[in-house]
């Protein structure tokens, strides 16, 4: 079942003064609250679903500034949830996790437009995209490429 989740106080800082609401799109319900942990430890507002229906019935642009999603998950992929997204004619940015993905899978995602992130991740590769994240939603990044890639080391 979707929540809401606002900030709480850390010694961990935003890399941007930006707050965003992001919506985190995941099957898996510990890594789903370790995403909105981290998420709010840089200040910002995680709002949860726990699958593609979900998360699409969740999704509002004028309220979700960011998409994270789960890449494979029962039912419907992270990509034909952001597919989903893209139709509604929105431009929000969406950031994929996966740590299953193929070659292939991050290319897709890349021609969509997406942000591929591969498992794992660590606190600081996680921190990085956000704030890239952000900075690009917010229109700061102009000069980045929308289907710009950004994968961890394994």
């Amino acid at each position: 079942m979707g929540a809401t989740r606002a900030p709480g106080a850390s010694g961990w800082h935003a890399a941007s003064d930006a707050a965003v609401k992001v919506l985190v799109i995941d099957d898996q319900p510990m890594l789903r609250d370790l995403l909105a942990e981290f998420l709010e430890l840089l200040g910002h507002e995680a709002d949860l679903a726990a699958d593609g229906p979900e998360g699409l019935a969740r999704f509002d642009p004028s309220v979700h500034q960011v998409v994270l999603t789960d890449f494979l998950m029962p039912g419907m992929t992270g990509l034909q949830v952001a597919e989903a997204i893209q139709a509604r004619g929105c431009t929000t940015p969406i950031v994929m996790i996966s740590g299953f993905a193929t070659p292939d899978d991050e290319r897709r995602a890349g021609e969509a437009g997406l942000r591929f992130v591969c498992k794992p991740i660590t606190s600081a590769q996680f921190k990085a995209t956000m704030a890239e994240v952000v900075e690009h939603a917010s229109g700061a990044r102009a000069a980045d490429p929308p289907g710009a890639v950004v994968a961890s080391a394994a």
